[in-house]
């Protein structure tokens, strides 16, 4: 994928234009990825811990838009 990557910004460089320009993937958020870790492919989580960590995330993940949301209807 990097040198299909590559090679397309080369020949965007190449003839000058813009519309051949890509942007890059955006990074696999750090909840996601480690909740994605932690779940076995029938979608159980590998442990009671693993599951009652995982619920944490998501709560927590959840008042901070909660949060914004509020602090953005405010100003």
């Amino acid at each position: 994928m990097a040198e299909k990557t590559k090679k397309k910004l080369e020949e965007a460089a190449k003839s000058r234009s813009t519309e051949a320009m890509i942007d890059p993937p955006s990074p696999i958020r750090r909840r996601a990825k480690w909740k994605m870790d932690r779940t076995k492919k029938i979608g159980q989580m590998t442990s009671e811990a693993a599951k009652e960590i995982g619920e944490k995330i998501v709560s927590h993940f959840q008042l901070i838009i909660v949060i914004i949301y509020v602090y953005s209807m405010n100003d």
